[in-house]
């Protein structure tokens, strides 16, 4: 494994880059993440789910662009799919990354030195597109045949059976549609497009009504429990009143009999169906309220996961800008402007510094603060004799900020002088105070007595 920031061979215990001090733990994170992403791409690919393998392949490639392993098995699905030119654009990309010992030339070589292949490829697509212009058009029969020379030409290009599959549907040709689709599940057994397809065939196919059933004729003969009344057949009335009699009692008969017989049945048999479809919908409901569920479960996750990388990759940038920061404060030290520097170091966020950034940190800053105090002090002094109280003021403002006891006490004593002459007796009074606690039977305390009594008398 090398840096990503110099290129640098590492250690597996590194965390730090030992060349430039790049952290390294959020890459290390990206590359396992990169991995664990191939490894579920693999799996799913040893089991068909071409889609979802692929799904899994391309987003390992989002988190590390180099990942060969991923990148050849993704070139492989698309081959195994029938999307050759895809194929081969993520073996020439894998073998930029990787001259040499890389399998992904041994599969060029096959497809590219092959001129007869290469021809096939080139046809395949000519007459795919050509089978889109037709649906386009509205000609369906002519994409038909068009799609047909297409698959026998490269059986396992998924879109091309899922395109006549379409067709196929729209001239209600379920049977053959289904036919489509089950070669196409062979060669990727969990394309959602396919499996979308089958679903609806199969939804249209139990919308479709059932076979009529026959009328009952109430004088003639039913298998089942119609009771059918004949006369004798070697009897015959022939007096009209007879004979309107006994079609009267005949339909009387039928009726009671369809009545208490038929319609009870057909009834259940109606309330039967709809419970079953009921039961059926409700369990389509579950189930596709749980493949939600799911669905946004994952979402979740995965937008946790992406949150959590960005938060890392800026805290790895911040990091970064730290590091430079610290090289620019030692540049400027060496330069000898050690006030430049200690500004630079006061920039520098100690916490996403690693510890050996923040012993550089202490480092600098020990030797930065030396010179720099040493130099605001003079600066401060001599502005001082000179009169210019405000400079004197800023300057000694910057050591006793950090320390009050500089000098044992001078550079407080006068700061608090140059307060008094610029003007500002209630910060001068203060600092004279400040004198007195920290540093009494010195001539400083006495004289910032002195000066006290005096202002304090004033007011």
């Amino acid at each position: 494994m090398r840096c990503f920031m110099c290129n640098e061979p590492l250690e597996e215990e590194d965390a730090v880059c030992m060349n430039c001090g790049a952290d390294q733990r959020l890459y290390r994170r990206i590359i396992r993440l990169s991995n664990s992403y191939y490894n579920a791409g693999l799996m799913k690919a040893r089991v068909r789910d071409m889609t979802g393998a692929a799904a899994c392949l391309i987003q390992s490639l989002k988190l590390n662009k180099k990942n060969i392993q991923a990148r050849n098995l993704l070139g492989l699905i698309y081959y195994e799919t029938g999307e050759t030119v895809q194929a081969l654009c993520e073996w020439v990309i894998s073998t930029n990354y990787q001259p040499k010992k890389n399998v992904a030339n041994s599969y060029l070589n096959e497809v590219q030195t092959n001129n007869t292949k290469l021809d096939l490829v080139d046809q395949t697509i000519k007459k795919f597109n050509q089978a889109l212009l037709y649906c386009r058009q509205g000609s369906e029969d002519l994409a038909v045949i068009q799609l047909k020379k297409v698959l026998s030409m490269s059986p396992k290009l998924v879109k091309g059976h899922q395109l006549l599959a379409l067709l196929y549907m729209k001239n209600e040709e379920y049977g053959k549609a289904k036919k489509e689709l089950r070669r196409a599940q062979m060669i990727d057994t969990n394309n959602t497009v396919t499996l979308n397809y089958m679903k609806e065939i199969i939804s249209i196919e139990k919308m479709k009504p059932g076979a009529g059933k026959k009328r009952s004729d109430g004088i003639s003969y039913q298998s089942g429990n119609e009771l059918i009344i004949q006369p004798n057949g070697s009897y015959r009335d022939n007096s009209p009143i007879y004979t309107v009699l006994n079609i009267f009692i005949g339909l009387v008969v039928g009726v009671a009999l369809m009545w208490f017989l038929v319609l009870p049945a057909r009834t259940q048999s109606i309330k039967s169906e709809l419970n079953d479809t009921t039961v059926e919908l409700g369990d389509q409901i579950a189930a596709r309220t749980a493949t939600i569920d799911t669905l946004e479960q994952q979402v979740e996750s995965l937008q946790a996961q992406l949150d959590e990388a960005q938060q890392n990759t800026e805290d790895q940038e911040n990091g970064v800008q730290m590091y430079d920061l610290l090289l620019q404060a030692q540049d400027l030290s060496e330069q000898g402007d050690n006030v430049q520097a200690r500004e630079t170091l006061s920039q520098v966020n100690q916490t996403l510094l690693s510890d050996r950034g923040q012993a550089l940190y202490n480092e600098i800053a020990a030797a930065v603060n030396e010179e720099a105090f040493q130099e605001l002090f003079d600066a401060g002094i001599q502005a001082y004799d000179d009169g210019d109280y405000e400079t004197a003021i800023t300057n000694l403002q910057e050591i006793i900020n950090v320390d009050e006891s500089y000098e044992n006490g001078e550079a407080l004593y006068t700061y608090a002088r140059a307060l008094q002459e610029n003007g500002d007796t209630e910060t001068a009074i203060s600092s004279y105070e400040r004198v007195i606690e920290l540093f009494a039977d010195t001539r400083y305390a006495t004289d910032a007595q002195r000066y006290l009594d005096d202002l304090q008398g004033e007011n």
